[in-house]
């Protein structure tokens, strides 16, 4: 508190100040962790919009070529999706913006999801190869890891 001794205005004693201090630094403490696990969930926010968009624009195409599902040779930087899907269905090909692996919108294409690293950071997972397979025309994140509540990419 400022005093006035004398007509003279004195400032803020250094106990004052500390006080202020070490006050900012417990709410710091406080908010700073919050902070970053909300831009966390606001990266996976984005990427779960990224795979709904993904896969709405693959349904439109299910739709229109009754039933039938883009077929790939199984590859990881298959152009499949690029060619099918664009510019017809969706603009471009979302980027996977995980914060786990490189910034890519790269697909896999392959038969099976296979948990231990085979398609980890490939970008997005297609399942295209097989026609007869349950999971034909699914569209994936390549990412064994798992999101902030423990779920796996995979299982999105």
């Amino acid at each position: 508190m400022a005093t006035t001794i004398k007509g003279k205005n004195r400032g803020f004693t250094l106990m004052e100040l500390m006080i202020v201090v070490s006050i900012l630094a417990i709410m710091a403490s406080i908010a700073l962790p919050k902070y970053a696990d909300m831009l966390l969930k606001a990266t996976e926010g984005t990427q779960k919009g990224n795979l709904g968009s993904l896969r709405s624009a693959l349904q439109i195409y299910y739709a229109d070529n009754t039933g039938i599902f883009p077929s790939c040779a199984v590859s990881p930087g298959s152009t499949v999706l690029t060619d099918a899907l664009i510019p017809k269905y969706i603009p471009n090909i979302p980027m996977v913006k995980n914060g786990l692996h490189p910034t890519t919108n790269s697909v896999y294409c392959d038969y099976e999801i296979v948990a231990g690293a085979v398609h980890d950071g490939q970008g997005w997972y297609y399942d295209g190869a097989l026609p007869t397979d349950s999971q034909n025309g699914g569209v994936f994140v390549a990412c064994d890891h798992t999101d902030t509540i423990g779920s796996s990419w995979t299982n999105y």
